[in-house]
């Protein structure tokens, strides 16, 4: 049956289940209210619990404060961040745009967020953030009136109850402190559970052999044809043994076009393949010398300027030692076996094919060696584990960056290919660790979302309620101002940054389609 048709059903389902508990009456008599679509269980339970937990002030305090600079760097990285990509998307071609069910923090909706692992991470986030809300609010001498949950389908959230009248009467400082304690308390938590995910769980595993894993396969690629699969382990190549990527990208006397054995692991058993080998084309690069001589996805480079092309350590010498305008003959072997000889004119833009500059030949082509792109497993595990892994001075945003884009790769939840070559603490891991070990990741990755999205300076965010009232504080010590006017700034200025706030996540959507 079709996902939206089933999607449909189940919203249907449960629009009849609200409007049969409005109709019998059994909403009031349990607590139940309605927020738009939002189902609202509500309960004085457990308010003597956040009562006596709030009795420890000076902890509280203590911890409003980390609360409140946990804040200040998480709303400045979110507005540099927005900024950031609103100025990247102008960059990413129309094919590339995401769908827009990945903008949603969804489980089971966001193609890159799984249903079990996101929607508990999602509980655990939204829950322990509403109770951080209420134990400083009773802290705060601020009563809170009732808490439950939030339905929609499936529960997705939770939520505490202050006073109104009392959090609005209350002084500007008690409110940042119970505002900021939610947000903030996600940002310890995922700090927790990426220690857990990095030491207890990722630190003791190891590849089980020194091979190269499959990251990505070219479409009708020999290698795909054969049967290698995404996270197969290459462990030698014609008999060679491949540990390293020069190994691999500058492997010998593999002639271009032409079938060789391939031992790998896959789902931990050892087997061997028959793939082509050779430069095999991914694509070209719109309005380029490689485009408009017809030059197709699949074919195999065999000769470049006369030269048999064996590895891409070869044809990054060659495509260096070009200048833009030269005429390079090159010969091809088409999917039919078939040769096509070409004499290219090389135009002169920043090359794909090497790292040199404008001043050597550009033809425009994107390529893979026999079909595979490939990494040390050694590497894969240490991007898995190491929010800093290859960071230095000038990639550090860029490695914590990667570390986080993880669900967007494919390498979490650990994909079963990949972990069936590994091994923990020497031995081979049930299924229970992988799943401790995914759930560590998940607990980190929503917990840290979740909070820095609250973080952002937009009503009705907390992020756009501490903004206000810091806001406020400062015009209270900086500005002589009556007291009504410094009100009106904060609100208005705070009204601009929502409005901005909004613009920066709309224009995501948008720009990258225009």
């Amino acid at each position: 049956m079709n996902g939206y048709l089933i999607a449909l059903i189940v919203i249907l389902a449960y629009i009849a289940i609200l409007l049969l508990l409005w109709r019998s009456g059994f909403a009031r008599r349990h607590n139940i209210s309605f927020m738009g679509p939002l189902l609202m269980l509500r309960t004085e339970k457990g308010i003597g619990l956040l009562k006596r937990m709030s009795r420890r002030r000076g902890f509280w305090k203590g911890y409003a404060l980390l609360s409140w600079a946990l804040f200040i760097g998480g709303m400045i990285s979110m507005v540099l961040l927005l900024l950031w990509e609103a100025v990247l998307v102008l960059s990413v071609p129309k094919t590339a745009a995401p769908s827009l069910q990945s903008y949603l923090l969804i489980p089971g909706i966001n193609p890159f967020v799984p249903l079990g692992y996101g929607l508990i991470g999602l509980i655990v986030a939204v829950v322990l953030h509403e109770l951080a809300h209420g134990v400083l609010s009773e802290s705060q001498d601020i009563d809170v009136r009732s808490m439950g949950v939030l339905m929609f389908v499936v529960p997705v959230g939770a939520f505490v109850e202050p006073d109104q009248q009392m959090l609005e009467n209350t002084e500007v400082h008690k409110r940042i402190k119970i505002f900021g304690v939610g947000p903030g308390t996600n940002i310890v938590l995922a700090i927790i559970f990426l220690m857990l995910f990095i030491f207890p769980f990722m630190g003791g595993v190891a590849p089980i052999h020194n091979g190269l894993a499959v990251i990505s396969l070219t479409a009708g690629s020999s290698a795909s044809h054969a049967g290698i699969a995404q996270w197969n382990e290459v462990v030698a190549i014609n008999g060679t043994p491949t540990t390293t990527l020069s190994d691999f990208y500058g492997i010998q006397n593999l002639l271009p076009g032409h079938s060789y054995s391939v031992e790998l692991y896959a789902s931990g058993r050892q087997v061997e393949r028959s793939v082509i080998a050779g430069i095999q084309i991914v694509g070209t690069v719109p309005d380029s010398p490689a485009a408009a001589a017809g030059i197709k996805p699949d074919w195999i480079l065999v000769k470049m300027n006369n030269t048999t092309v064996m590895n891409e350590v070869q044809l990054f010498s060659l495509f260096n030692n070009t200048r833009p305008g030269e005429v390079v003959p090159f010969v091809f072997e088409l999917p039919n076996r078939s040769m096509v000889n070409m004499d290219i004119r090389l135009s002169s833009e920043m090359a794909v094919e090497h790292t040199g500059s404008s001043s050597t030949g550009f033809l425009g082509i994107y390529f893979t060696y026999m079909g595979m792109e490939v990494l040390p497993m050694s590497d894969v595990i240490s991007l898995i584990r190491n929010p800093f892994y290859g960071a230095d001075s000038t990639s550090f945003i860029t490695s914590v960056l990667g570390f986080l884009v993880q669900p967007f790769e494919g390498l979490s939840p650990i994909p079963a290919g990949l972990a069936a070559n590994l091994h923990a603490y020497g031995m081979q891991p049930g299924e229970l660790f992988w799943i401790g070990a995914n759930g560590m990741y998940w607990l980190f990755w929503l917990n840290l979302w979740v909070g820095l999205f609250n973080m952002l300076p937009a009503i009705p965010l907390d992020g756009g309620y501490l903004f206000r009232d810091n806001l406020r504080l400062l015009l209270e010590k900086f500005s002589r101002r009556d007291s009504q006017e410094k009100e009106r700034i904060a609100r208005s200025v705070t009204t601009a940054f929502s409005y901005l706030i909004f613009f920066l996540i709309l224009w995501q959507l948008i720009a990258i389609r225009i």
